[in-house]
């Protein structure tokens, strides 16, 4: 009798632990609403073997003459041809669950659980792909090579149009050598910003509408900018928007802290200026995403693989703007 008040006193004064979400386990994970609307936003393409082709009329003279009684008459300048070309790859992710675990696991679906988070997978490691390049270093195992999905953060000057941010000619063109006494840095940062943003639109060829990708830091420097008095220069994310003359400031968490090294020198990416209908993701018919399932007998496994098979790139010259701070 001891023993069973014992229990009962246990029982109500340290009660059995009880869920407080019962079902599928909650995802602690980054923010990825970005990744539908880079890959909703593409222009889609059923061909993925691809080549582009443009007549560089820059340098070229091209120019008509006035014709002079018994001279000759001269050619025009020789044009020069611009063009690259894309193929395909595959990109996949692949896992696997004991069918232990599926039978013992009842208070939800642990395999549309663990689909879906292959599914995620999949799109942001494409959508990172996309904007600047999977991660990983060229020869690195499992590789989403630019030969074949041409990140625009690191597409070459023909297509993607990188622009240097100078802080410090924007802190002395505000106010010369007495800027830290009136503007804060919030002001100086977001003015840099702007101004490069606008310059660099003035080579900017692609189809207009551009949305900004930039880090939460970024937008909040810009959004915390004040003027002499300390009031905010920028009310809001649409004021912001159009002060940078843009649709849509889009932030992205996965930009932070992101550099590359160009001639040796190395410069953190800030943010890039693009309208995604001008890359153009190419799959033939059996490349969209397809998922697979197998059972493995020897050791009890259901195994399962979702893939796709495409290629991307911009497809237009001077198509998006890069803004990169030298470190």
């Amino acid at each position: 009798i001891g023993g069973k008040l014992h229990d009962v006193y246990q029982k109500q004064l340290f009660p059995d632990y009880k869920l407080l979400n019962p079902g599928a386990p909650e995802k602690i994970d980054n923010d990825y609403a970005w990744v539908d609307r880079v890959l909703s936003r593409a222009h889609k393409s059923p061909i993925s073997r691809v080549r582009t082709r443009y007549a560089d009329l820059r340098e070229a003279d091209i120019k008509a003459m006035g014709y002079e009684k018994t001279k000759e008459k001269k050619l025009i300048g020789q044009l020069k041809l611009l063009g690259r070309s894309h193929d395909p790859q595959t990109v996949y992710v692949k896992d696997k669950l004991e069918r232990d675990d599926i039978i013992d696991i009842t208070d939800f679906d642990i395999v549309a659980y663990q689909k879906g988070i292959m599914e995620n997978s999949l799109k942001r490691t494409l959508a990172t792909a996309i904007l600047i390049g999977d991660g990983r270093e060229d020869g690195e195992e499992g590789k989403i090579k630019e030969a074949h999905i041409k990140s625009i953060w690191n597409d070459e000057e023909l297509y993607t149009i990188h622009t240097d941010v100078d802080i410090e000619a924007a802190r002395n063109e505000i106010q010369g050598s007495d800027t830290d006494k009136h503007f804060s840095e919030n002001y100086i940062y977001a003015e840099a910003i702007i101004t490069a943003a606008l310059y660099s639109r003035e080579k900017y060829k692609g189809s207009g509408a551009l949305d900004f990708y930039c880090t939460p830091h970024l937008l909040n420097v810009m959004l915390l900018a004040r003027d002499l008095n300390g009031r905010r220069i920028y009310n809001s994310k649409a004021d912001l928007a159009q002060a940078l003359n843009v649709k849509e400031i889009i932030e992205i968490e996965q930009f932070e802290n992101k550099t590359r090294t160009v001639d040796g020198q190395t410069k953190k990416l800030l943010g890039l200026f693009v309208n995604m209908n001008d890359y153009q993701i190419g799959s033939t018919k059996g490349g969209q995403i397809t998922s697979f399932e197998d059972f493995d007998i020897d050791f009890n496994q259901h195994k399962y693989l979702m893939e796709t098979r495409v290629s991307g790139a911009l497809i237009k010259p001077f198509a998006a703007i890069a803004l990169e701070e030298p470190v």
